[in-house]
Order: structure tokens, then C-alpha cells, then sequence
């Protein structure tokens, strides 16, 4: 160890933390730095899977023709709209089911981890769980509906159903993760700020929404960045459930560059897509980053 350290020669540098975080910082180069580079260089090219055919240089002309694309736009829109969706009900419903595992109830600590089993479930095995229960003939979901007197719903045969069905499977997986990150929150407040607040004669409401919300709002918007990152690149419960139909209602983006590289062969386009959708996340985390640091300085 002393002959790494004097070849490094960190001594006369003095900067210790810099060489024991350099295996991470290569490690990452390689993992994601190269990677990335190396897919913006094939954004830049026709670039056909078989090693037999030309690949042509094209510069910006892919990115100018998928922004004049119908389906790439749809599948922006799609993806934009359960991403919104989605997310808002998964942090919404979070934070009601983070409030109630967090109060003294007896018994309340051994729901929690039962409750967390959708999120340790694989999403496809997720897709192909609910798309068995949302089958027209066979589902359990058409049957109970059979039992109390109503008609079967073609869950996933419609533009309107397909969409909420699929918003519903991302919620069922992964509002326990968002319950998870908010109730953590709420368990390590300082309660003596909310019981002044109840004797003062605030009610539960006012309590959670001036005194208990401004404290945890870096932890919702930490639930925002993760769930919104992983929501907008959603591409296994499509891909099992839907395919991206009926008439688009699900062709989600991730789907989109799926098929565009491996169904119809146009890696370089693909590549253009993968590129868009990460400068897009990209400067959404970046505002909610800012986001969260402007709360934590209050």
C-alpha cells in the first residue's frame, strides 16, 4: 500500500479523498461516460445492425427528421402523459399511505412489509401478472365485475382503457415506493413543532400543510426525481402488456427506440431518440436538484 501511495506520490499532493474515489471515477467513465459518447456517435449515422451494410454520416439530420416525425411526437406525448399521470398519483397516494403507516397504531409496523412486496416484484413479471388478471375472458378482474352485476371492460382492447390499465400497473408497483421515501420523512421529524401547532388549535390539515409539508418538501421532491426518471424511460411493463397499442395509446418512447432499432433496423435513428430522451431527463433532474437545494437552504 505505501508503494501505491509514493508512485501516486499523494504525499506532496495532499488530496487523499481524490485517489480513493479514483476507482469509482474510472469505473463510471467506462460504465457511462464512453457509452454515451459512443451513442452520440451513432445518433450521428445511419447506422444498420448488420455489419454488411454502409454506415453514412448524417450529423444533425436524423435529430431534424425525428422532430418532423408523427410517431416519434406521439410517442413523446404518450410518454409525457402517463409519466404525469402516473407519477402524480404514486405521490399523491404515497404520501396518504406514508401518513397512515406513520402513526402510532398498534399493529401499523407489521403492514409495511407486506405492503412492500410490489417493488421488489421484476416489472415484467409485474406486465405479465396483470395482463393474465386483465384478460377479457379469463381475467379475475372482469369476473368480480361479472359477480356484482356488471359487464366485462375490455381493459386493454380500447385506446382510453389500454392507457389507464397501464397507469394502474405502474401505480400498484410503485407507490409503495414512493410511501417508503415520504414515510421515512415523516418518521424522523421532531414532533414538538406539530404538537404546538394542535394546541394552538390547528387542525390536522393546516398541522401537515404549514408546518409538516415545508420540512419534508426535499423528501417529495427526491420521490419526484426517482419516480419521473424511471416513469419516462418505461419500456417493460409496454412491451409485456401492450406492445404500444391499441392505436398508440401506450407507444411510449422506450418502446419507440426499441422498435426502431431492433424491429426496423435503424440503430443510428434509435440512437437519435436515446439521445433526446436523455438531454430531457437530464435537465428535468437538474431542476429538481435545484429544486430541492433551494428547500434545503430555508
Amino acid at each position: 500500500m505505501t508503494k501505491i501511495l509514493n508512485f501516486f506520490n499523494i504525499e506532496r499532493v495532499g488530496n487523499y479523498p481524490l485517489y480513493m474515489v479514483l476507482p469509482a471515477v474510472i469505473v463510471l467513465l467506462l460504465l457511462t461516460i464512453y457509452p454515451f459518447i459512443y451513442l452520440v456517435y451513432i445518433s450521428f449515422h445511419i447506422w444498420p445492425i448488420s455489419p454488411n451494410l454502409p454506415r453514412i454520416f448524417l450529423g444533425f439530420g436524423q435529430f431534424t427528421y425525428l422532430f418532423s416525425n408523427p410517431s416519434f411526437i406521439e410517442s413523446m406525448q404518450v410518454t409525457i402523459g402517463l409519466t404525469v399521470v402516473g407519477v402524480s398519483l404514486q405521490i399523491s397516494l404515497g404520501t396518504l399511505l406514508a401518513i397512515l403507516l406513520s402513526t402510532k397504531t398498534k399493529f401499523i409496523n407489521y403492514f409495511t412489509l407486506p405492503f412492500m412486496i410490489p417493488v421488489f416484484i421484476a416489472p415484467v413479471v409485474v406486465g405479465l401478472i396483470w395482463k393474465f388478471m386483465f384478460n377479457y375472458d379469463l381475467g379475475i378482474l372482469n369476473y368480480l365485475l361479472n359477480v356484482i352485476g356488471l359487464e366485462s371492460i375490455n381493459w386493454l382492447g380500447t385506446t382510453t382503457t389500454a392507457f389507464w390499465s397501464v397507469v394502474l400497473i405502474d401505480t400498484w408497483q410503485w407507490t409503495p415506493f414512493t410511501t417508503l421515501i415520504i414515510k421515512a420523512g415523516l418518521d424522523s421529524l421532531d414532533p414538538t413543532p406539530q404538537e404546538a401547532a394542535y394546541v394552538d388549535g390547528a387542525t390536522r390539515f393546516q398541522i401537515f400543510r404549514y408546518v409538516t409539508f415545508p420540512t419534508i418538501a426535499p423528501i417529495f421532491t427526491v420521490a419526484l426525481l426517482f419516480r419521473t426518471l424511471d416513469a419516462f424511460k418505461a419500456f417493460d411493463i409496454i412491451y409485456v402488456v401492450t406492445r404500444g397499442g391499441p392505436g398508440g395509446s401506450t407507444y411510449v418512447l422506450g418502446y419507440n427506440i426499441w422498435k426502431t432499432a431492433f424491429y426496423q433496423n435503424q440503430l443510428g435513428l434509435s440512437a437519435a431518440m436515446s439521445v433526446i430522451m436523455i438531454i430531457i431527463a437530464t435537465i428535468f433532474a437538474l431542476i429538481l436538484v435545484k429544486i430541492m437545494k433551494s428547500q434545503m437552504e430555508r
